[in-house]
């Protein structure tokens, strides 16, 4: 068994960052994005559909990582319930970066309706549940267990 890391590599704190705004721009403009005309393609391409297709590339990189070098463990500051409800919640994370890109793709190009359905009423309803959840526990790391989880992702 091999050591767990100390805090969050830069490869893996970029990779968070550069998720979460790829993954607030398409959930806050979902159908109010531009397209991109590209030469050699015969119809413009969706920005959106670009970023969803970003955010399941990086979504690959970000796993190999997290399972190749490892995570910081939970802080034994927080209570036990909540260390299990996060290590849930960040495998949820990974499900929905590969499920709403994926959902999406085949909702546009397959004319899968029940694609767009899971991508629209059910993903993205569930991933506006999860962030917020996700940022409070951070908040709570930080303020009321006084543990040094938050600046692992902030500063490594």
């Amino acid at each position: 068994m091999r050591d767990l890391p100390d805090t969050f590599s830069l490869p893996q704190r970029l990779l968070h960052w550069t998720m979460v705004g790829l993954i607030l721009l398409n959930l806050l403009f979902p159908q109010k994005m531009w397209y991109l005309f590209i030469p050699g393609f015969e119809q413009p391409i969706s920005v959106h559909i670009v970023i969803g297709l970003a955010v399941l590339l990086l979504a690959v990189l970000r796993l190999f990582l997290r399972l190749g070098f490892g995570v910081p463990p939970e802080p034994l500051g927080a209570p036990w319930f909540f260390r299990v409800f996060a290590r849930t919640g960040q495998w949820i994370f990974y499900l929905f970066f590969f499920a709403m890109p994926l959902t999406g793709l085949l909702a546009h190009y397959g004319h899968l309706p029940f694609a767009l359905t899971l991508h629209t009423r059910v993903i993205q309803p569930l991933f506006w549940v999860l962030i917020p959840i996700h940022v409070s526990l951070a908040l709570a790391h930080q303020y009321l267990w006084k543990t040094d989880m938050l600046s692992k992702i902030l500063r490594g």
